[in-house]
């Protein structure tokens, strides 16, 4: 009797501990597609304001060749056309780097790609990304009258990508920069 009861035991403790390790696995899926590393910068950065809740992640390159991975606390829209073009306000989704976004808890991750290479696979899962212009519509990102907090600051961050694909806070000048 007492090892029955021993081997009812065992089996209630194996059974609670594979599903507590399939719990945690689950949380890991809701956003299959984006490498975790990018995931904990993520979670550095502060949104700007509620009425934005956007941070772009832009892949690009530094003028020394060194891939880059810039973050902003916002979201970057596209330059409108140069005249002789008519003006129009570009999408987003419109944009030559625009590769999707996709939503992480309340915040949208808009990602970009310039000077394409293998790096922007290596964090990213395109197939897992979303592509439509709803949640820049619904947060109303083309209207000249939206309200921004007066209070926010617009940040930017670069991580460098070293050669074991592992991202370093980078504090160089790249692409771009405008002094």
């Amino acid at each position: 009797m007492r090892n029955k009861l021993n081997y009812a035991l065992l089996y209630f403790l194996f059974i609670i501990f594979f599903s507590c390790n399939k719990s945690v696995n689950n949380k890991e899926e809701v956003y299959n597609g984006i490498n975790p590393q990018i995931l904990n910068i993520v979670d550095s950065i502060s949104i700007c304001s509620n009425d934005h809740p956007f941070i772009s992640i832009w892949f690009t390159v530094c003028p020394d060749s060194d891939f880059v991975i810039k973050f902003f606390n916002g979201v970057i829209i596209p330059a409108p056309p140069l005249p002789p073009a008519p003006i129009k306000k570009i999408l987003i989704s419109e944009s030559d780097a625009f590769r999707g976004y996709k939503k992480y808890g309340d915040i949208f991750l808009v990602f970009y790609e310039t000077n394409s290479n293998e790096y922007f696979s290596k964090f990213v899962r395109k197939d897992s990304l979303d592509f439509n212009e709803e949640p820049f519509i619904r947060f109303k990102v083309y209207y000249d009258d939206a309200k921004i907090d007066s209070d926010c600051v617009f940040k930017e961050k670069i991580y460098l990508i070293n050669e074991n694909d592992s991202l370093i806070s980078y504090d160089g000048k790249c692409m771009f920069d405008i002094d």
